[in-house]
């Protein structure tokens, strides 16, 4: 018997499928909720863990690092202009957080990491408020305006890298 052979299937036992008259319809169907006991059981097991859990971990142990508006405005702003040389070049010319083009005029802001990435500053804004680290480069970028914020002895230093903050 070659490939070319047809097996003749028998389809006879879906018949039943779609109709109404079928038998499992006086089937007892299966309870919507578990068991008084089971339901005991449960309640009983996540209050308990929601207990050891409150006693095991500080208060405050969920807090989120996050910019301050002060800290925000301490960040580098400034229009963006499309000059020829920029348009002909590879120069980023979208916020990388909104994926909108930069307009002439549109108010950017730089942050402070080693490649200073500009963002709208809607976006950054936003993003800041969400999380201290840079959207692109991922570097803690709290800290950088932090630590240029703070009063120095020695010479300025160069930018931190992801490198030196163990980012990559």
């Amino acid at each position: 018997v070659g490939p070319a052979a047809a097996v003749a299937m028998d389809y006879s036992r879906f018949d039943h499928i779609g109709s109404s008259s079928s038998s499992d319809d006086d089937a007892p169907l299966p309870p919507r909720h578990p068991p008084p006991a089971v339901r005991d059981d449960l309640e009983d097991y996540f209050r308990r863990l929601d207990e050891r859990r409150s006693r095991s971990e500080p208060a405050d142990a969920a807090v989120v690092p996050r910019f301050t508006a002060a800290e925000i405005s301490q960040l580098r702003s400034f229009p963006f202009e499309l000059s020829g040389a920029a348009a002909d070049s590879s120069a980023r010319s979208e916020c990388a957080i909104c994926l909108c083009e930069f307009e002439s005029g549109q108010q950017l802001t730089a942050l402070p990491c080693a490649a200073a990435h500009a963002f709208h500053s809607e976006c950054v804004r936003g993003a800041l408020a969400a999380s201290v680290h840079c959207p692109l480069c991922r570097v803690d970028v709290r800290s950088l305006v932090v630590s240029a914020a703070a009063p120095s002895d020695g010479p300025a230093a160069a930018p931190a890298s992801p490198r030196s903050l163990g980012l990559s």
